[in-house]
Order: structure tokens, then C-alpha cells, then sequence
């Protein structure tokens, strides 16, 4: 069989797809097990350095072979490639921001692979690449809410648990916050095709409950509330296309509401799990959506101070007014053996958690104005399709981009939201 660009781009974004959260699962199972002392010692970024020369090689050869006329996303594509590697020099610690800090592995080069996947899918994607993606991310929500619902309702030892609250599900997206980006991105694919469709079978019913028990067992408020204001965009936006089945509608508000209140009862009456982050909607408002309004605000002076280029990719902690961190430790003297520990312990924001503002802190302005070019662009080409496919992209884009409001950008889910801008980019109606 010959390997030609597009079988080569498709065999790289699966990669990305599985592999990277495969890479993090397996770490911490080594972790768990005691066979490595951090789970972040398999380095998952890996993928994307072997993959970034390779779809360049791709980018470049397609372009030299189709002779084409370069295009208005050509240009934000080198426009974003630049800002990037000006970020990178002008950086506090240009290391960290070309190969990324520990954890997150957005450096230049995992963001350079994401604009990569999107300007190649732009020039590669066809009906049936797109259709393969969506069976593809619907298949990876599947198993990641399958994976939460161990997660949550059993006890079994080798199932992986949030350290930090064992109640919250995480899916194989290592972190809630991250698993609620999958959810509400894959849930409002599957709702768009849902709502087109007259006639739907058993199979649909189940996944669409299946994904949204593992939104709300993500416990992450940000991805709960954007999938009402999605299904809101999307029931609207089908009307308007003369693609909605109200009948769908309903049954579909009826399935989400009698879901929810199911795993409500559940988890309180029978699983006794107190954690309702819904339920505390009002708490988390006062609080400033778990301290974000506060995160936000610093990030202000962030930004001031590094308005054009920003601090460079993954040196946004460098940045920020984390407190210091005092060395010193204490000593404890148990039945004659002295041990030692440290004095204290420190949270330190490393995001703004909000992609948007983030991105003007990391990149700077020349970053975030073609990054908001980008998405605009593809946004309106979305409204403007008559194409059913486009609206299935369109539903999970928006999603998103809405939930990046108050969400960060991690490399399980973010090569998810680039192949879908390409493949909208590379439909023609």
C-alpha cells in the first residue's frame, strides 16, 4: 500500500488522538505500581516532536505539488508560526518555551504541530476523512465516560482516581477539567446529529446519556454550562438550516434532564457523594468561579508587562505572582530515625485558564490577534455552510471555543479542536 500525504496525516492525527493520552495513563499507572517515581517521566510531548517535522514535510510538499495559490489561512498559518517563534525568543525561559514545562508539554513545537494539523487538514480533508474523525471522537468520548463510570461507581484498585478528589471523574484525560473539554465537545457533535436526524436508533440514545454522565460526574462547572448555551446555539442554528427536528428536541431535553436528575440521586442517596458542582453553582459564583475571576485579574498585570510578545509558551507561572518558595525544610526525629519534609506546601498557577487570555499572555498580541482570525474565519464559514457535516463540526467548535472561556488548553483535547477547524476549513458546499 502506498503512503501518500493524506494516509501519512492520518495516521499522525490518530497518533496525536491516542497516543498522548495513552502515554499519560500508562505513566501513571507505572507511578501506581512503584515501577517509576513520576508519572511525567514518559514524556508525551514525544509525539508531537516526531510529528511536527513530518507534517511540515506534508504542508511543504502538498504545496509544491498542488502549485496552488497560497490563501488567506496560509498566511494566518505562517502569521501564527511567527508569533510563536518570536514568543519563543523574547521568552523568559526560551527552553520552556520551545519543548514546554513538565506536565503541560505545550512548548512552541506541540503548538506548532497543532497549526500543522489544521492547515493540512484545510488542503487534505474530504467527506470521508471527516467522517472518520467524527466516528473517531465519538469512540474516544465513549471510552474515556466508560473509564469515568469505573472511576466513580466501583472500587476497584486498579482503576486510576483523581488524587485530589475521588469523587470528580477524569476519564483517561487525567485531569475533570480536561475530561469536561472531551464531553461537551463530543457531546454536542453527537446532540447536532441527534437533533438532524427524524428517525434515531437505541445505540444513539445510550451514547448521548453515556457522554453526558461523564460530564457531570467531571464535576467542572465551565463544561457543564457550555453545553446548555451549545445546545441552545445548535437548536437555533438547525432552525434557522431548516435541519431541526423539534420532536428530537424535546426528547432530547428529556433524556439530558432525566439523566441528570438519575446520577443527582444517585450519587447522593446511594453512593453517598456529597460533590454537586452544579448544585453549588452559587458558591462557585461567589468564589469567582474557584478563584479564576482572581487568576484573570492577575494575569492583567501579566499581560501589561508583556503586551506584544508575550512571556513565551508554558511561562506563564514564571510570570505570574506565585509566592516564593521557601527551600527550607523540617526535621523529625520517629523512634531514633531523623527524617525530613518540607515546611510548606504551594499552589502555583501556571494558566490563566482562559485560552483566550492566555494566549495574549503567552504570545502577545501579534499572537492572539491572528489566533482570533483564525477562529472567527472559521466560525462564520460554519454559519454560512448548507453542508450537514459542517453543522456536526461546527456544534463540537463552538462547544469549545465556549468552554475555553474558562477552561485551559492540554494536549489530550486541544489536536481535537485543530483537525476540527481544518476539516470545517476544507469543506466545500
Amino acid at each position: 500500500m502506498e503512503l501518500n500525504s493524506k494516509k501519512i496525516l492520518k495516521i499522525i492525527s490518530i497518533c496525536i488522538m491516542i497516543l498522548i493520552p495513552f502515554l499519560q495513563v500508562f505513566g501513571r499507572y507505572l507511578e501506581k505500581y512503584n515501577i517509576i517515581n513520576n508519572s511525567d517521566s514518559i514524556n508525551p510531548a514525544i509525539i508531537f516532536y516526531v510529528a511536527t517535522p513530518v507534517l511540515l514535510f506534508i504542508y511543504i510538499r502538498d504545496l509544491i505539488k498542488s502549485k496552488r495559490k497560497l490563501d488567506i489561512f496560509d498566511y494566518l498559518f505562517y502569521i501564527l508560526t511567527f508569533a510563536g517563534i518570536i514568543a519563543s525568543v523574547f521568552a523568559i525561559d526560551s527552553y520552556l518555551s520551545i519543548f514546554g514545562k513538565a506536565l503541560r508539554h505545550e512548548g512552541f513545537l506541540t503548538v506548532l504541530s497543532y497549526y500543522l494539523l489544521f492547515i493540512n487538514w484545510k488542503n487534505n480533508g474530504t467527506k470521508k476523512e471527516v467522517c472518520d474523525f467524527i466516528k473517531l471522537v465519538v469512540l474516544i468520548g465513549i471510552l474515556n465516560s466508560i473509564y469515568s463510570i469505573l472511576q466513580i461507581y466501583t472500587n476497584f484498585s486498579f482503576i486510576l482516581r483523581f488524587s485530589q478528589d475521588d469523587t470528580m471523574a477524569f476519564g483517561l484525560c487525567i485531569n475533570p477539567n480536561f475530561f469536561g473539554s472531551l464531553m461537551v465537545t463530543v457531546l454536542s457533535i453527537v446532540s447536532c446529529y441527534f437533533l438532524m436526524n427524524k428517525n434515531s436508533s437505541i445505540k444513539e440514545y445510550l451514547i448521548i446519556i453515556l457522554l453526558f454522565i461523564g460530564l457531570i460526574n467531571s464535576q467542572s462547572t465551565g463544561p457543564f454550562l457550555t453545553i446548555v448555551v451549545a445546545l441552545i446555539f445548535i437548536s437555533i442554528f438547525l432552525y434557522k438550516k431548516k435541519n431541526l427536528v423539534l420532536r428530537k428536541l424535546i426528547i432530547l431535553t428529556f433524556i439530558l434532564l432525566a439523566t441528570y436528575s438519575s446520577i443527582y440521586l444517585l450519587n447522593k442517596y446511594v453512593y453517598r457523594i456529597d460533590r454537586c458542582e452544579m448544585c453549588d453553582i452559587n458558591k462557585t459564583i461567589e468564589n469567582g468561579g474557584n478563584g479564576r475571576l482572581n487568576i484573570w485579574k492577575n494575569s492583567l498585570g501579566v499581560i501589561k508587562d508583556n503586551f506584544f510578545t508575550g512571556v513565551g509558551f508554558d511561562n506563564f507561572h514564571l510570570a505570574y505572582p506565585n509566592p516564593k518558595i521557601d527551600s527550607s525544610i523540617s526535621l523529625t526525629v520517629t523512634n531514633g530515625e531523623v527524617s525530613a519534609s518540607p515546611m510548606k506546601s504551594y499552589f502555583i498557577v501556571d494558566n490563566a485558564h482562559n485560552v483566550y487570555l492566555h494566549t495574549l499572555s503567552t504570545t502577545g498580541i501579534i499572537g492572539l490577534i491572528p489566533y482570533l482570525m483564525l477562529c472567527l474565519f472559521t466560525f462564520i464559514k460554519g454559519l454560512k455552510s448548507k453542508n450537514k457535516l459542517m453543522f456536526l463540526l461546527l456544534s463540537g467548535f463552538v462547544a469549545y471555543s465556549v468552554q475555553a472561556f474558562a477552561n485551559i488548553s492540554v494536549i489530550e483535547v486541544a489536536p481535537i479542536y485543530y483537525i476540527i477547524i481544518g476539516l470545517m476549513l476544507s469543506i466545500k458546499d
